[in-house]
């Protein structure tokens, strides 16, 4: 039977191997160079990998209550949905940033102790 804790030396493994996984990956283009070419319909798709990435992490938090596992737990009495759409209609008005965090966690204060 395994331990629930790790050793020194199996801690200090992992780390080295995840860093090494890390820099291949990261540094693929960087080692091939001019050798491979990317087509330019994966170059323009890449642009909007970090938008999907703050949209997976923000529509859970957003969307749904505490310890919620899917969509069909959405309950439009959460400050959280009522703070980002006014974190939306600020943005979308003004384009700036501080407007934006200021209106939305308003919005999201206002709401918690509203409802």
């Amino acid at each position: 039977m395994r331990p629930e804790t790790l050793s020194s030396l199996e801690i200090t493994l992992l780390i080295l191997g995840m860093a090494l996984v890390t820099v291949l990956t990261r540094s693929f283009f960087v080692f091939l160079g001019d050798r491979v070419r990317v087509p330019e319909l994966i170059l323009r798709s890449i642009r909007y990998a970090p938008l999907a990435a703050i949209v997976g992490i923000l529509a859970p938090e957003l969307l749904l209550p505490a310890g919620a596992s899917e969509i069909s737990q959405l309950d439009w009495k959460l400050p959280n949905i009522w703070g980002g759409i006014a974190a939306f209609g600020a943005y979308y008005w003004t384009r700036k940033m501080l407007p934006t965090l200021l209106v939305g966690m308003a919005v999201f204060s206002l709401m918690r102790h509203w409802i």
